[in-house]
């Protein structure tokens, strides 16, 4: 009898047991299912909200690349104008487009710098090549005094010449290295804009 007692007692034991281990489980899947709901909630949430941060910063950063393009395609206008070898009747004189180059040079450069962080590297390489490009232009066409009708001029042959020389090669330098650049500067803006065919 002593075993028939045992058994029944592990028999009931082992059922007890078997209810306690069900009822533990549930309460553990319950705890459970509970915090992954609580985490899913918590990451729709967070996902949510880095959406709206990443549209609002895509915006922002479109809004700057729109400006600084802009501003950009100003000073290749005004370098192509100035540039020309034939200055075209009504046209502001040389002395005054030059100094709109300056301005614009300046004002691209002030508006690109503090907002650098807005472009990888490899694109503010580009945008920094464009700018000291334009710097060395400017410079070329500087050296010597602008007005080809200048008196200076009229005594001293060579230093038109020499005048003369200088603006080549900043044509040449505009035609060839500051177009060049403008492409790559087009085809990465259009790539962050997410444009590329």
């Amino acid at each position: 009898m002593q075993w028939q007692e045992i058994i029944k007692f592990l028999g009931g034991a082992s059922v007890f047991g078997a209810v306690i281990a069900y009822l533990g489980k549930t309460a553990v899947d319950a705890y459970v299912s509970g915090r992954v709901e609580t985490y899913k909630s918590d990451l729709q949430r967070l996902t949510s909200e880095h959406s709206i941060r990443f549209q609002r910063l895509h915006s922002e950063r479109a809004e700057v690349i729109k400006e600084l393009y802009a501003k950009f395609a100003l000073l290749d206008d005004t370098l192509y104008s100035t540039l020309c070898s034939f200055q075209l009747v009504g046209e502001p004189p040389l002395k005054d487009k030059v100094s709109m180059l300056s301005e614009q040079f300046n004002e691209l450069r002030n508006y690109f710098l503090p907002r650098r962080i807005f472009f990888d590297e490899p694109l503010c390489k580009v945008i920094d090549s464009i700018l000291d490009i334009a710097k060395g232009i400017f410079f070329d066409i500087t050296t010597y005094e602008v007005d080809p009708m200048h008196e200076e001029y009229k005594f001293n042959r060579e230093v038109l010449l020499e005048r003369h020389e200088f603006w080549e090669k900043a044509r040449t330098t505009h035609k060839e290295q500051f177009a060049e650049v403008k492409v790559k500067l087009e085809k990465q803006f259009r790539v962050v804009l997410g444009i590329v065919a």
